[in-house]
């Protein structure tokens, strides 16, 4: 076995989930956030602790089943494990400026001709270092309703996300419209990734970013990382 099978570089794309982040939710609407919960702490010696966690399923890195939004969709543990782990293609669009949309054109230049059907995308703003600011949300770049009727029409199976995913458009024909396109369109969503920035795309890149394996339920947060050999 040569040197060269031990040249690779794991890069961790998660957020830390530490419950500082506060959702907004609509009024009336349960607003659920991430608390932890020490149920059982035998102090000293060879002391065990065990703790308890309540938190929405959409908290932090997390990724999208169908029936999030499709009625009858499949559940996250209805997926198969592959559409998960695999070659991605990164996508640098950092030119984009805040607030601003995303449209086809900078899809197109920033892939430069790849071929993404079948493939994992992954979507570099490098907005997530914002991420918990109060102006999060509000400043982000967010992708235009024609970038993403592009993308799905190119069928990748996974597209991630490092700016605020769910932002809808000021043009969208309907509320969550990307999100809601992808999932109709099969293609899983992963929002809330970081550090695309240590991601080199001149690289062989594999994305590992497994769920959870919860029955019956529409996402699940994920420990994501790119695999660059």
């Amino acid at each position: 076995m040569g040197a060269e099978t031990f040249l690779k570089t794991i890069t961790d794309i998660s957020l830390i989930l530490d419950g500082s982040y506060v959702h907004q939710t609509p009024d009336g609407v349960k607003n659920v956030q991430l608390e932890f919960e020490l149920i059982k702490d035998y102090p000293g010696g060879a002391g065990q602790q065990v703790r308890a966690v309540r938190m929405r399923l959409h908290h932090g890195t997390h990724v999208d089943a169908p029936m999030h939004f499709v009625p009858g969709g499949a559940a996250i543990n209805e997926i198969p494990i592959e559409r998960f782990c695999g070659p991605v293609v990164l996508v640098d669009l950092t030119p984009i400026g805040d607030n601003e949309q995303i449209r086809p054109e900078h899809l197109e230049k920033g892939l430069a001709g790849r071929n993404i059907a079948g493939q994992r995308v992954l979507i570099r703003t490098d907005w997530n270092k914002n991420y918990g600011k109060p102006d999060y949300a509000a400043r982000a770049p967010y992708l235009g309703p024609a970038a993403v009727d592009w993308l799905a029409s190119r069928k990748p199976v996974l597209v991630g996300y490092d700016c605020a995913h769910s932002k809808d458009a000021p043009d969208s024909p309907a509320p969550d419209y990307a999100v809601r396109t992808f999932l109709e369109n099969g293609i899983i969503t992963m929002g809330y990734v970081r550090n695309l920035d240590q991601v080199d795309p001149a690289r062989d890149l594999t994305l590992v970013a497994l769920p959870l394996a919860f029955a019956n339920v529409e996402a699940s947060p994920v420990r994501a990382v790119v695999i660059q050999s």
